[in-house]
């Protein structure tokens, strides 16, 4: 729960006491999510980073097999799509509906995510 209620004190004590960063949660019963794109999608720059640092694999995909690119592209979250990018995240995964990060950012009319991702696309 503190990465959903954006605590990074909390969320690093228990990140720095063990706690899995890769581990699947269900914000909703039904639709499981991962800490990453929970974190993502929230726009929380600084718990990315967090997770980031504690091994959060940068390309889990959620049930729906959401990225955390693709959650930050289609909310508007250019330092957090920025981040990850620089981290690894694989611009050319596909949701579950075959739609990429770039896909999602149209979705979102985000100009600054559509041209940085079709220039990491070419």
């Amino acid at each position: 729960t503190a990465v959903l209620k954006k605590n990074l004190a909390a969320a690093e004590t228990l990140l720095t006491g063990g706690a899995n960063p890769n581990a699947v949660i269900e914000v909703v019963p039904g639709f499981p999510t991962t800490y990453l794109v929970t974190a993502a999608s929230g726009g929380s720059l600084d718990l990315v980073k967090l997770l980031l640092k504690h091994k959060a694999q940068v390309n889990q995909p959620d049930g729906f097999k959401v990225t955390a690119l693709m959650a930050a592209a289609g909310k508007g979250n250019k330092a957090v799509v920025d981040l990850l990018l620089a981290s690894g995240a694989d611009a050319r995964a596909k949701d579950e509906e075959g739609k990429d990060a770039l896909a999602l950012a149209r979705e979102g009319g985000n100009p600054e995510i559509i041209a940085l991702l079709e220039q990491k696309l070419k």
